[in-house]
């Protein structure tokens, strides 16, 4: 009996140690050097979130036990990734961000924390003396409140996996945001061979940006639960998980300030079609030339 429970331990140890690798894959790493730079602006994020515009939608302040800095995710910004031949080393030299969330009497909220690493020499003067400041420097940016949806990236993209059928721990994930016709954040998702294979909206206004019928990549052939029903709560539900190919295709193909990817066809399969159109014309073309050389008592071809 002994036995028995010291293997049943050790089977739930290796599953939690599993679940646990995969969830903290994308939170900051305590080994470098941001994570400290991260940690040290809890105060600076408090202060946004209770002395910005974000306060006039909450119930009442936040306090500083749930705000939880650890939780940080890192969010690209590359409006060019999915043009790029290798993602992953693109993804190397990308700008980002770091996002906190913090959850608090049902709302998400996501604080940005960015930095500005170079300043750009087609702005104004004195846009370029504010920016000095910050420079080099961690700042929180932009702050934003979801009151009935609940965003948290790893779940979602295990939650999306999971449902179309696929074991998440086989997979790593980047969340990307600004891609041309979608905009919100995205995950792309890596097989073991770490080439893109699927992507997967993490929030609802992302997946909204899928216009008409897509296939998608699950195993049952059917899309997945999308989280819909406008409630805030503890169980995440997954989004359609769609093919890499196809995203690429559809967002190169938009302009940088569009929003909404409709599904197009390979054109390798459209070169195809049409040239086995044309060849089935040639060859209709050729029997009724024989009928006719036929008809007139001539010799036919051969």
């Amino acid at each position: 009996m002994r036995k028995i429970f010291c293997i049943l331990v050790c089977i739930f140890i290796l599953l939690s140690l599993s679940f646990l690798s995969y969830a903290s894959e994308h939170l900051i790493p305590p080994e470098k050097e941001e994570y400290q730079e991260i940690l040290a602006m809890k105060d600076d994020v408090l202060f946004h979130i209770n002395y910005g515009g974000a306060r006039t939608e909450l119930n009442r302040d936040v306090e500083a036990d749930e705000v939880k800095m650890e939780r940080a995710y890192k969010v690209y910004a590359n409006s060019e990734l999915l043009k790029t031949k290798d993602i992953k080393k693109s993804l190397e030299t990308s700008h980002y961000n770091w996002q906190i969330p913090v959850y608090t009497d049902g709302f998400t909220i996501l604080a940005d924390i960015s930095k500005t690493a170079s300043i750009p020499d087609d702005i104004p003067e004195d846009a370029k003396e504010m920016l000095k400041d910050d420079l080099n420097h961690w700042t929180v940016g932009a702050v934003y409140v979801y009151e009935t949806e609940t965003i948290a990236y790893d779940s979602t993209v295990a939650a999306s996996l999971g449902e179309a059928g696929y074991n998440s721990n086989e997979y790593t994930y980047e969340v990307v945001s600004g891609l041309p016709g979608i905009r919100y954040p995205a995950a792309i998702i890596f097989n073991a061979s770490e080439k893109p294979e699927f992507v997967i909206p993490v929030e609802e206004a992302a997946a909204r940006a899928f216009h008409g019928d897509w296939p998608t990549a699950a195993k049952n052939g059917e899309k997945t639960d999308k989280p819909s029903d406008g409630q805030n709560n503890d169980t995440i539900k997954g989004f359609s998980v769609y093919y890499y190919d196809d995203v690429a295709r559809a967002s190169n193909s938009c302009n940088q300030s569009e929003i909404g990817l409709s599904y197009q066809k390979n054109a390798f399969d459209k070169k195809v079609i049409t040239v086995l159109m044309f060849g089935a014309a040639g060859s209709l073309l050729t029997i009724a030339i024989k009928r006719k050389i036929k008809s007139n008592g001539e010799p036919t071809i051969t």
